[in-house]
């Protein structure tokens, strides 16, 4: 059973462009795997709070989508939540749930437990121009190659990056036939490590580049926005991945094109982060949580089963921090809140087919 303790002990001091970080998220893979203190192991009595909080909400009629913390106590898990709250903001940032009862419990009653987990680390907020509070990451055919399209409707490898949130939770439903497992890296190893090599590039990287904003553009915004890859905010770090939020940006009306500096740059990021990176399988009922500011994730590519019951399925939940949450420079906080555009409206879709069919 995880002790989530190492905030306890943790050490930071302030940081700036161009010198090393000292962060306590700043792990190698080899000490992360080297250790299991990173999950937590659900006990029955934390089946029990779970089980207890999720009918009393069934019975009071609160939709999933209005949750709150105050809907959902949790009196023992509660407080195991909490340790975790802090591990992400001030230890490793990342954590592992493992062992709720998804085929038990079934769909419903699994992403309400889930999201009412959720709302004792922070808030939930919209992952796309749906309003979908409840994310489904699932391969339902769509091709990556299309600009409009984003990583978790595939079943492609995904580059290393970071979502629009303070916490990304993810909740294994259904397991591929092979492949799909979650890489992680720090971003404050990765940082170090290429600033003991190019210091010059990291000093690029800390510069603003363009991000696509797939389609999802809030109103009088541009297609894009910018900010660094290396950011720095009261002397906290923070990073984003090259990934494809960059390289679909080229192209888009007012995007100058990449400098040589910045493609040689973003080679060395993207040469670099898999030597930072642990590769974490995930079980059925697992729940990973990662902090964004400071961890890098994706995914290997999968094969998926032909059966549609059986295909590969994660509930994805983007959270904001609110009160405590880590400083960032005012254009992170602004993309890392959740998507908004023109007729949003905050929704829970249960079923990922009908999610689908909604985003058609």
């Amino acid at each position: 059973m995880a002790a989530f303790g190492t905030f306890r002990n943790s050490h930071r001091t302030p940081g700036r462009l161009g010198a090393p970080v000292r962060d306590p998220a700043g792990w190698e893979p080899q000490e992360l795997l080297a250790s299991d203190d990173w999950v937590y192991r659900l006990t029955g009595a934390d089946l029990d709070d779970l089980d207890q909080a999720a009918a009393e909400a069934a019975r009071r009629g609160i939709a999933v989508v209005d949750l709150t913390r105050d809907d959902f106590p949790l009196p023992r898990l509660g407080e195991v939540l909490q340790d975790i709250r802090r591990e992400l903001l001030d230890g490793r940032g990342l954590a592992v749930l493992r062992g709720l009862p998804v085929e038990a419990l079934g769909r419903e009653r699994s992403a309400l437990a889930y999201f009412g987990i959720g709302t004792h680390l922070g808030r939930p907020i919209s992952q796309n121009a749906y309003g979908h509070f409840l994310g489904h990451v699932r391969d339902f055919g769509k091709s990556f190659d299309d600009p409009g399209v984003r990583g978790y409707q595939s079943s492609a490898a995904l580059g290393f990056h970071a979502d629009h949130c303070d916490f990304v939770g993810l909740l294994c439903m259904q397991t591929s036939k092979s492949g799909g497992e979650s890489r992680v890296a720090s971003a404050v190893t990765l940082y170090n490590r290429m600033l003991a090599e190019r210091p010059d590039l990291v000093e690029v990287l800390g510069r603003d580049f363009y991000w696509t904003r797939h389609g999802e553009v809030p109103p009088g915004k541009p297609p894009y926005y910018t900010q660094p890859v290396f950011s720095f905010a009261d002397g906290y770090f923070s990073a984003r991945g090259v990934s494809s939020y960059i390289l679909k940006a080229q192209g888009l009306p007012g995007v100058p094109p990449f400098t040589p500096e910045q493609a040689e740059a973003m080679a060395l990021f993207r040469s670099t982060v898999p030597e930072c990176a642990a590769d974490i399988p995930f079980e059925r009922g697992d729940i990973q949580f990662l902090h964004n500011h400071v961890i890098l994730h994706s995914r290997n590519a999968f094969e998926d089963w032909p059966e549609p019951e059986r295909k590969r399925h994660l509930y994805r939940l983007w959270l904001a921090a609110g009160e405590g949450a880590r400083p960032v420079p005012p254009a992170v906080r602004e993309s890392f809140s959740g998507i908004h555009v023109a007729g949003y409206a905050p929704k829970v879709v249960i079923d990922p087919e009908q999610a689908d069919e909604a985003m058609a």
